[in-house]
């Protein structure tokens, strides 16, 4: 699943599936499916990045692009991230994730 650059902390305790509600676990499914198009566009129009300075904006654009997206769904990107991390680590919440970012 993506996570954005700004990492939480992994392993922290973090919420299992119960205790992710479905509103959040369908903005963060909303959220990924969004990301994973963006770093799609970021992996293609790297090859056309000529120099280091262009890759280095390209990157900078879509890290921006993302957490946008993540706003606009309602949630930090800490929030989003916790739920990635749990999601990393609960079999159960990772399914959910997945389902919501199909739907999306």
């Amino acid at each position: 699943m993506a996570k954005t650059s700004t990492n939480a902390n992994r392993g922290n305790g973090s919420s299992s599936a119960r205790e992710v509600p479905d509103k959040v676990v369908s903005q963060v499914g909303k959220a990924v499916a969004e990301i994973m198009k963006l770093r799609q566009s970021f992996e293609e129009n790297m090859a056309t990045a000529r120099t280091e300075e262009e890759a280095q904006d390209l990157a900078n654009e879509v890290e921006t692009a993302a957490v946008r997206v993540i706003s606009d769904q309602g949630l930090t990107v800490d929030q989003y991230n916790q739920v990635i991390s749990a999601a990393q680590a609960d079999e159960d919440l990772e399914q959910r994730v997945l389902v919501a970012c199909r739907s999306a």
